[in-house]
C-alpha cells in the first residue's frame, strides 16, 4: 500500500472511531427524568436524615440537674392537726380537725430541698410519695394557679361522698350553662345516667356537661329539695365543693364552677390539688374510671356513646406519651392554666402522684410528668434496696 493511500486510510479509520451515536429527543427527556428523580430522592433522603438525627439528639438531652431554691416553700410542721392552718380557732379548726380524723387525709408538708433535683418548664408542679409520705419535689406548689379540667376530680369525689348507689342523674336546662367551648360527654337534656356512667362522663372525655348535669342533680339532693332552680342547684353543689376542699386542708382552693371552665375566682395551688387528689384516691369508683383508656355505654334512657380517656399516659397507643405504671388520674387545659395534669402511678409497691400545671404545650406536660415520675421510682428503688 502506497504511503498516501495508507494515510487516507488511518484518516478513514479515525473519523470512523468519532463517530458516536447521537440520542434521539425521547431518550434525551427519560435521561432528565431520571437525573431529576435521583436528585429529588437524595433531597428527600438528606432531609429524612436530617429530621431524624434532630430527633435523636432531642432525645439524648438530658435535663440539667439543678435546685432553685427560690421556687421553694416550707409550711411549718405542727403535731396539733387544729393548729395545722394558721387563723383555724374555734369551730373551724374543730371541724378541720374531725374531717381530717374522719377521712384520714395526710397534709404533706414542703421542705427547703429534695430528692429529685432538676429544672422544669412548667410554672407549677410537685411529687408525692402516698406510702412515704413525702414530697419529692415541688416547684412553687403554694402560688396560685388555675387548675382548669382537673377540678372535676373535686367533683367527682364530691358526688361519691353523697349519691347513694343507684342514684340517676337527669340532665336538664342546667346544661345551658355549659360553655360552648367546653370538653363535652355528649348529654342532652332529658338524658339519664347512673352513678357510673356520670363518673365516667366527668374523667374519661372531660365532660362539662355532665359537670353541670351531676351538680345540678347532687345540689338538689344535698338540699333536700326538689324545687332549686338549676342555678340554685349548682350553687349548692360548688359550696359543697369548697366546704370539702377546706376541710381537707386545701385553704388556698376557691371553687366557682363544677367544670373547671376559667374564671379569675376559680383557683387552687398544686399543694392543694395534692390533698384533693390524696382525698380522690381513696374512692374505688373514682381511680376504676380514671384508669379506664375508653368506655362504650348505653345510658338508661338508650342513647349510645363512647368515651375516650384525655390522659395520654394510660393510652398505649399514644406512643412516647404513655406510661406503663401510671393508673390515673386527671388532665386539664385553658389558655390562662396551661397544660396541666393530675398523674398517679405505682411501682415498687409504692404510689405517687405528679401534678405538672401551667406547661406551655402539651407535649411538655407529658414529657415533664414522666421524667418526674421516673426520678420518684429511682428515689424509691435506690431507698428499697438500701434498707
Amino acid at each position: 500500500m502506497s504511503i498516501v493511500k495508507e494515510v487516507k486510510y488511518m484518516s478513514n479509520k479515525n473519523k470512523r472511531r468519532k463517530r458516536k451515536k447521537i440520542p434521539t429527543e425521547s431518550a434525551r427527556r427519560k435521561r432528565r427524568i431520571a437525573i431529576a428523580r435521583f436528585k429529588i430522592f437524595c433531597v428527600v433522603l438528606i432531609i429524612g436524615a436530617g429530621i431524624f438525627g434532630a430527633v435523636q439528639l432531642n432525645k439524648s438531652i438530658e435535663v440539667p440537674l439543678k435546685v432553685n431554691a427560690e421556687n421553694y416553700y416550707r409550711i411549718v410542721e405542727n403535731s396539733n392537726v387544729s393548729g395545722l392552718f394558721d387563723g383555724d380557732t374555734g369551730e373551724h379548726a374543730e371541724e378541720v380537725s374531725a374531717s381530717l380524723s374522719k377521712y384520714n387525709v395526710p397534709q404533706p408538708k414542703l421542705a427547703d430541698e429534695y430528692p429529685i433535683d432538676t429544672v422544669l418548664q412548667s410554672k407549677y408542679a410537685i411529687v408525692y410519695d402516698v406510702q412515704a409520705d413525702e414530697v419529692l419535689y415541688a416547684k412553687n406548689a403554694e402560688e396560685k394557679c388555675f387548675p382548669a379540667s382537673t377540678t372535676k376530680i373535686l367533683t367527682a369525689a364530691v358526688i361519691l361522698d353523697n349519691a347513694p348507689d343507684d342514684f340517676q342523674f337527669t340532665a336538664g336546662d342546667e346544661l345551658d350553662f355549659v360553655n360552648p367551648e367546653s370538653s363535652l360527654a355528649f348529654i342532652s337534656k332529658g338524658n339519664v345516667l347512673d352513678l357510673e356512667m356520670t363518673i365516667d362522663a366527668l374523667m374519661l372525655p372531660s365532660g362539662n356537661d355532665a359537670s353541670y348535669m351531676a351538680a345540678a342533680n347532687m345540689g338538689r339532693y344535698i338540699a333536700k329539695n326538689d324545687d332549686l332552680s338549676p342555678e340554685q342547684s349548682v350553687k349548692t353543689f360548688v359550696d359543697e365543693m369548697n366546704k370539702t376542699a377546706k376541710l381537707l386542708g386545701a385553704e388556698n382552693t376557691h371553687f366557682t364552677a363544677p367544670d373547671g371552665f376559667h374564671d379569675d375566682d376559680h383557683y387552687t395551688t398544686v399543694l392543694d390539688m395534692l390533698k384533693i387528689t390524696l382525698y380522690a384516691m381513696d374512692k374505688p369508683k373514682l381511680t376504676a374510671s380514671a384508669a379506664k383508656p375508653s368506655t362504650y355505654t348505653t345510658f338508661i334512657t338508650g342513647e349510645e356513646v363512647s368515651w375516650t380517656n384525655s390522659n395520654k399516659l394510660i393510652q398505649e397507643t399514644s406512643g412516647d406519651c404513655y406510661y406503663l405504671y401510671a393508673n390515673g388520674m386527671k388532665t386539664g387545659m385553658t389558655d390562662q392554666s396551661g397544660y396541666c395534669v393530675v398523674a398517679t402511678a405505682r411501682r415498687f409497691d409504692h404510689d405517687i402522684v405528679c401534678i405538672v400545671f401551667g406547661a406551655e404545650a402539651s407535649d411538655v406536660r407529658w414529657n415533664e410528668t414522666i421524667s418526674l415520675l421516673d426520678a420518684a421510682f429511682v428515689q424509691v428503688k435506690n431507698r428499697n434496696e438500701g434498707e
